[in-house]
């Protein structure tokens, strides 16, 4: 990795690292190694090498896809799923706008694109590895398959990863732990014994996190381990009905639920009120906090879940930072407290 006073690396540095041709690192760089007929084995040397030495593109180099040579343009882009919570993706917008608005001026100029990919399947996303298509991005929303994924690799341009701990990537997320432990802590006070934990049918890193320190923590208050249940979708309908075959076939029904959506909180809201079942008397209720609906359920929902607007403040401040370094800085953690709110359902 290079540091503030190395000379900054270049193609031609990674050309003499390898030892390919200048022509064969800007082809991989720019995504058209394929079409090249460059071989699998160089492209992975030539990633290495870009992961390595801390390249960084040449941001000052682009210009405004205009006849005006003098204006800079950087364009940011946010990654994220089709199945990514908007109000998350809103926040990002806002803040890298206030961000924008603060740098803007003559001889520069932003612009912002959101790039959806389905859950799991970044790497399919067109033109992911074009140097020239973003000055830096934002990634959030991604499954195991798409971090094992940008974990093998290197990006060719700044990238900041929300919610997620990746190796080689500056990341902002929530304090690893915190939330399923307070969770925990709110659900089985007054002698509540049986906790549940809803869960949809795939985890992202930060939900497997929060679901394995609520049973950790769940697990030394009560002896036992919660039980799952498993949703077969991330709509309120799917947990549902989840929910209520849960409640038809116990013998002893839980009095504690922990869902990991407020989206699903919802659907276990209806199937608790079909079972003629009170919360928070018979059975008390955690979401996360990322519906702003939340607040509106009935009774209002108790939610211990991710500080989004400091996160998002944190994630776009070391988004441009990066794009500001002269040479790959080294990547880093940003853990954010969470937030509780404290409301009817416990």
């Amino acid at each position: 990795m290079a540091d503030a006073k190395s000379p900054p690396v270049t193609i031609r540095t990674i050309a003499q690292h390898v030892g390919v041709s200048n022509a064969t690192v800007s082809s991989v760089l720019a995504n058209r190694h394929e079409e090249r007929r460059v071989a699998p084995a160089t492209v992975e040397r030539v990633r290495q090498a870009v992961r390595e030495l801390g390249y960084v593109p040449n941001l000052t180099a682009r210009r405004l896809r205009t006849n005006d040579p003098g204006v800079r343009q950087y364009d940011l882009g946010i990654l994220t799923t089709f199945e990514a919570p908007l109000p998350l993706v809103s926040s990002l917008l806002r803040e890298v706008q206030r961000a924008i608005d603060r740098r803007a001026g003559p001889g520069r100029q932003y612009s912002v694109s959101i790039d959806m990919f389905h859950a799991g399947r970044l790497k399919e996303l067109r033109g992911l590895f074009n140097a020239s298509r973003f000055n830096g991005v934002i990634l959030t929303n991604t499954l195991p398959a798409d971090d094992a994924f940008l974990s093998a690799t290197t990006l060719p341009y700044p990238a900041v990863v929300l919610g997620r701990r990746l190796p080689t990537y500056t990341c902002v997320l929530d304090a690893p732990g915190e939330i399923g432990r307070r969770v925990a802590g709110l659900l089985l006070r007054g002698g509540r014994t049986r906790p549940v934990v809803l869960v949809p049918p795939t985890l992202t890193q930060s939900t497997a996190d929060r679901v394995a320190s609520f049973a950790e923590a769940a697990r030394l208050q009560t002896g036992e381990e919660p039980r799952r249940i498993t949703a077969g979708g991330f709509a309120p309908a799917t947990a549902e009905r989840a929910v209520r075959e849960a409640l038809r076939r116990d013998s002893r029904p839980f009095d504690a639920l922990f869902s990991v959506t407020d989206s699903l909180a919802l659907g276990a809201y209806q199937a608790i009120k079909h079972a003629n079942r009170r919360i928070p008397a018979e059975i008390a209720m955690v979401g996360v906090g990322d519906d702003d609906r939340s607040e509106y359920f009935d009774p209002p929902l108790t939610c211990v879940g991710p500080d989004n607007d400091q996160i998002v403040h944190q994630v776009v401040g070391q988004l441009f930072k990066l794009m500001g370094e002269r040479v790959a800085a080294q990547p880093a953690e940003i853990f954010v407290p969470p937030i509780v709110t404290i409301r009817d359902s416990t």
